[in-house]
């Protein structure tokens, strides 16, 4: 498997391995994505946040299908709303688009079927269960060693703790790494955290959906 982007090491994190079905809510699992693809922007320092909105950017289209989407609705939006109406905006279609991503380099396949009562089903089972594990057990390495994050390893560990994906520190307690989660945010720039609070919206938004 290469080197992922980080909504790709988001997905693979949110499916199980061999199965190949989601961990958690689909909606859920979207806002994540829809973040973790405006976060390679914020990583790659050619999307601009402050104050809680998307003020500016430089990306350009380069064929590569997840951020190429969302440089075209940059070019149609506009600068100026806030980065949680993104995050709602971007994740209808994101799930789609980082599966066809990674697809592409070989790292997962669509599997498609039909149950019972005639309901189409699309698993993503990883080409490689083993490789699929790197993602979440850098973390769990990283959370022992805190000083040693880097910005995609950083956001990553942070989004998927918004989305309520599981991540384990074999050396620690559960109580010390979630306090080391909970304390991780507070380490990254405005940008970032600024996301964050994006995700923690929408994921609110996706709640007051399904119990409406």
């Amino acid at each position: 498997m290469p080197e992922l982007a980080l909504a790709d090491e988001l997905f693979v994190m949110g499916h199980d391995e061999y199965s190949g079905k989601p961990r958690i809510n689909h909606d859920v699992l979207s806002v994540g994505l829809a973040a973790a693809a405006l976060g390679e922007l914020l990583i790659a320092e050619t999307l601009t946040v402050d104050g809680g909105r998307v003020t500016g950017w430089t990306a350009k289209h380069n064929g590569d299908p997840v951020t190429d989407q969302i440089v075209a609705q940059l070019q149609k939006v506009g600068p100026g709303h806030r980065v949680h109406q993104w995050v709602e905006h971007l994740r209808g279609d994101i799930k789609e688009l980082v599966a066809y991503r990674l697809v592409g380099h070989g790292a997962i396949r669509r599997e498609t079927s039909r149950s019972f009562t005639g309901r189409t089903q699309t698993r993503f089972p990883a080409t490689d269960p083993t490789e699929a594990t790197r993602p979440v057990v850098r973390l769990g390495f990283l959370i022992g060693r805190p000083g040693d994050f880097d910005p995609q390893s950083a956001l990553l560990a942070c989004i998927a703790t918004a989305i309520d994906l599981n991540i384990v520190a074999p050396t620690l307690s559960p109580s010390t790494v979630r306090q080391r989660l909970a304390d991780l945010p507070a380490r990254l720039v405005p940008g970032y955290r600024d996301l964050l609070a994006a995700v923690d919206t929408a994921v609110a938004a996706v709640a007051l959906q399904a119990h409406g």
